[in-house]
């Protein structure tokens, strides 16, 4: 069992692995996402090896999030994972699916929980803004398939645990960065760490701009994190973590396929009763700042505590095809964890407790939008969110090789909506409260290993969404009153190993999730949004991820020329369908659910040499899907080439040098970035520009 809290680099590295403090980096081995044998996954707060973790997890490392692809974005390197699609419809608009989730999802993230390790990123309201962070101050992300409320409360998609950079042991470094490519991209950054004096100290600031591929997709963008962790005593750790992020996208709008094979660059065009994006300025201005504190204290060699501390804020202000919303968000929140283990029992056992609270208010007003300025008001609304969560787990030795697991939590939500009168002849203020009735989620896993590189497991989990702040509150506005939460079951029996001595790695995962009241987009004429529950709907799939590596990373003294040659595939296939679903008087059981491939398959060749250079290659496939509930439009399949070519070395003991050039779309094939599904007057799609390329580099000094 690894152990915390000392010395400081066990205490950073897994109880705040935002800022791990990295000892001896080899070129390509520690810092890797298939080393079955000693990757720690952090997920379900007992820190084992991802071989002994009875759930589907993916993993990111550094070389997957900003060396893989160059491009800086999360959406590829999510991609990658099994099981989970992103999208970025416009640069800067993220979209987020685990397991399919995105039926949900017109824009944003949602029906996903996010921390930064035990600091909660997703708001009372179920909302997350990803697009807050940038992908190059992030060293590692986890990514728990499925249900997960045992550990992080309510929710039917998964979660996401981030992580920052690596921080040397004992040194002090500085990272400066610069990129560029088509359209208009430029980008700079500036990477300040120590790990000295008992402490870990990362500073990081990033800048990204670009003209964008289509009319009105324009993007400036400006992140600064501060992280630090602080060993105060043998027993105590106190951690800090600061966002802030800038924001400005423009919104293009999606297209019909007549608009999008005719001008691909073009964004939406006026109709007969509406305007046009670029007419109406649409777009998007997002300030986020987050503050966070993480207080770990070891009260013995067998109980320890993880308690933290948080509010954010955000303004945001989104002028609109048919109106301008100016909204602002003020968040506090809270999470406690207590991990007591029976190590010299009977049956070893390590005993999980603790609870969650988060808390939004919200002022939300709409202006009439009057090219880009807003108008007279027409709307004034505030939403209070709150979300309160206790949970337990026991995870538990058996005779044979087998490890049980079972967790349960009581998940509570609650709106308050309060409308206020705008007008003489306007609606009369109101006050609305929504009270979700408070549920209990059960977990339960089986994990069995054989000899040192085969485990296998079996789960069942529950799940339980209630509707987020935007589908309660949509942008067709009012408050729905009708909106059920959706309830899930998860089946899931997986298999991972090595072999031929590690060079062969293998991940399977065979799941079925069953939801009740499942909650999909609809769109009004306007192209504003709402939704409704859809009856029930089946979702199995089938994931898996393999690898194979021509160089053991225990060849380095090896004649061979590399230091990494690896073949890697990342599949997924699914058979999600609408069961009991009635829209209108027309029977929609049986049909696909809009916007999950049933086939997504990325091959990539991943080599690094000696000598410097490395180079990356990634194929992605996604056979055609449905874009709508009725099953009557289909989006084309999807065959995209990525490469990246670089050149890493170090000048002496202190500096390195780090120079990159990304290809993307090498094929220039025709496709969307992500689909606008359900959208009113068939406006499916938002067109990815054909090959382009960048260059970037990276120079550091460390002493």
């Amino acid at each position: 069992m690894l152990k915390r809290f000392l010395p400081l680099t066990l205490v950073t590295g897994l109880l705040f692995p935002s800022i791990l403090l990295a000892q001896t980096p080899t070129p390509s081995a520690l810092d890797d996402t298939l080393q079955l044998n000693e990757v720690v996954v952090r997920g379900y707060a007992t820190n084992r090896r991802l071989l002994e973790t009875p759930a589907s997890v993916g993993l990111l490392t550094r070389r997957d999030l900003n060396q893989r692809f160059g491009i800086p974005t999360l959406v590829p390197a999510l991609n990658t994972i099994p099981g989970v699609r992103a999208d970025e419809r416009s640069p800067g608009s993220y979209r987020l699916a685990i397991r399919g989730s995105a039926i949900r999802s017109p824009f944003g993230v949602r029906n996903i929980k996010t921390y930064w390790n035990e600091l909660p990123l997703t708001d009372a309201g179920g909302n997350t803004p990803l697009n807050a962070l940038d992908v190059r101050a992030l060293g590692r992300i986890e990514v728990i398939k499925g249900p997960s409320g045992s550990l992080y409360g309510a929710g039917t998609g998964g979660t996401i645990l981030f992580s920052g950079l690596a921080v040397p042991a004992g040194k002090s470094s500085v990272e400066v960065s610069a990129l560029g490519g088509s359209y208009g991209l430029y980008g700079n950054g500036i990477a300040l760490q120590t790990g000295k004096n008992n402490s870990a100290i990362s500073l990081n600031y990033n800048h990204l701009q670009s003209d964008g591929y289509r009319d009105q997709s324009a993007i400036v963008r400006d992140n600064l994190s501060l992280i630090g962790s602080f060993n105060v005593s043998p027993k105590r750790t106190v951690s800090v973590l600061a966002l802030y992020s800038d924001l400005h996208y423009q919104t293009p709008g999606g297209l019909t396929e007549a608009q999008f094979l005719a001008n691909p660059r073009a964004s939406r065009p006026a109709t007969a009763t509406l305007p046009s994006s670029a007419a109406q300025n649409a777009g998007i201005y997002q300030k986020v700042g987050y503050f966070g504190l993480s207080h770990e204290y070891k009260w013995s060699d067998r109980i320890q505590n993880t308690t933290v501390i948080f509010g954010s804020t955000t303004d945001f202000a989104n002028p609109f095809i048919t109106n301008y919303e100016k909204r602002t968000d003020q968040g506090i929140g809270g999470r406690t964890v207590t991990q007591i283990r029976f190590p010299n029992s009977p049956l070893p056992t390590v005993v999980t407790v603790g609870g969650e609270f988060l808390r939004n208010f919200t002022v939300d007003r709409n202006f009439g939008n009057r090219a880009g300025v807003s108008d007279t008001i027409q709307t004034d609304e505030e939403l209070i969110s709150r979300q309160t969560t206790i949970f337990a787990q026991a995870e538990t030795e058996l005779p044979g090789h087998f490890r049980l697991t079972a967790g349960l939590s009581r998940n509570d939500v609650q709106y308050d909506f309060t409308r206020f009168k705008v007008r003489a002849n306007g609606l009369p203020t109101a006050l609305i409260t929504r009270n979700f009735d408070p549920v209990w989620l059960p977990r339960i896993a089986l994990l069995r290993t054989f000899g040192p590189t085969i485990s296998a497991f079996v789960s069942i989990s529950t799940g339980y969404s209630a509707p987020s702040s935007q589908e309660v509150h949509p942008s067709a506005g009012g408050f729905s009153t009708t909106l059920n939460a959706e309830r899930g079951t998860s089946y899931e029996v997986g298999v991972r190993g090595s072999a031929f001595n590690s060079r062969l790695r293998f991940d399977v995962a065979l799941y079925k999730l069953q939801l009740r009241e499942t909650i999909v987009r609809r769109s009004d004429a306007a192209g504003a949004d709402y939704f409704v529950n859809a009856g029930r709907t089946d979702q199995p799939g089938l994931e898996a991820q393999l690898a194979y590596d021509f160089v053991l990373p225990s060849a380095f003294s090896s004649p061979s020329a590399f230091s990494l040659l690896r073949l890697w595939n990342s599949m997924t296939l699914t058979n999600y369908r609408y069961r009991d679903y009635q829209q209108g008087t027309v029977d929609l059981s049986n049909n696909r659910i809009p916007g999950v491939a049933p086939t997504t398959n990325i091959t990539g060749i991943d080599a690094e040499t000696k000598s410097g250079f490395y180079a990356h290659l990634t194929y992605q496939f996604l056979l055609e899907f449905a874009l709508n509930d009725a099953n009557t439009a289909l989006s084309n399949p999807t065959q995209l080439l990525q490469a990246t070519l670089g050149f890493r070395r170090n000048l002496g003991q202190h500096w390195m040098i780090d120079v990159y050039a990304s290809g993307d779309n090498l094929l220039d094939r025709s496709y969307s970035l992500g689909y606008d599904l359900n959208a009113v007057g068939n406006r499916y799609y938002n067109a990815a520009p054909g090959r382009n390329g960048m260059g970037g580099v990276r120079l550091s000094v460390k002493w």
